[in-house]
């Protein structure tokens, strides 16, 4: 080999080398943690996106329309009975008649808790502050929700200040705060937040106060 060649391959040797110290590869990240943080990212997008107003909005009026349109269907279905029985010259039997008051209550039910839950929300004056009745009324039954558990003051400020930032938690404090005051919502002794379902229920102390 030329010596100039064997000089070239050595330049070109040391240039690679150079670079590689220079501008080393990323290492490959532990794919425990490319999990974790993929599973942290979803997270913190789904928070957002339920603590959006809009999105509770649009999940009020979903609940509202799956109501009325149930109710439809069983008015419908109830005239078509009474229409085919009619014709004939009968009455529907006991079992009919009481399956079908059944399901008229059931419904009448369903609206109601419907209207409570949007009457619910409808005491918020300020986002944070329906952020707040979004989650009491998860867990209110008159409202539409399930009473799964109790909703504690420390667990609404996880679920609404998942961070545990202090202006965030702040946030959440003022709006409680707020609701309570107006008699929206009680915090009992203990922590425990409510929905109050009358006006002349007075609200139990906040924690701290």
């Amino acid at each position: 080999m030329a010596p100039e060649n064997k000089t070239i391959r050595t330049l070109g040797t040391l240039i690679r080398v150079g670079r590689a110290l220079r501008d080393p590869e990323p290492a490959t990240p532990d794919p425990a943690a490319r999990v974790a943080g993929l599973g942290d990212a979803a997270r913190r997008l789904g928070s957002r996106a339920l603590d959006s107003a809009r999105v509770q909005e649009l999940g009020t009026q979903v609940q509202g329309l799956r109501a009325s349109a149930a109710a439809r269907a069983d008015q419908r279905l109830e005239a078509l009975i009474s229409d085919a029985r009619a014709r004939r010259g009968q009455t529907p039997p006991d079992e009919v008649a009481a399956l079908l008051a059944r399901r008229r209550h059931e419904r009448e039910e369903q609206q109601q808790r419907v209207r409570a839950r949007a009457e619910l929300l409808a005491h918020a004056g300020t986002p944070d502050e329906r952020r707040v009745l979004t989650r009491v009324a998860a867990v209110t039954p008159w409202a539409g929700g399930e009473a799964t558990t109790t909703l504690r003051y420390t667990q609404l400020l996880d679920d609404l200040a998942p961070q545990g930032g202090a202006v965030a938690e702040m946030a959440v404090h003022r709006a409680l705060w707020g609701l309570a005051e107006r008699r929206v919502l009680a915090v009992s002794p203990h922590g425990v937040v409510t929905a109050v379902s009358t006006l002349t229920a007075q609200p139990d102390a906040l924690p701290g106060h």
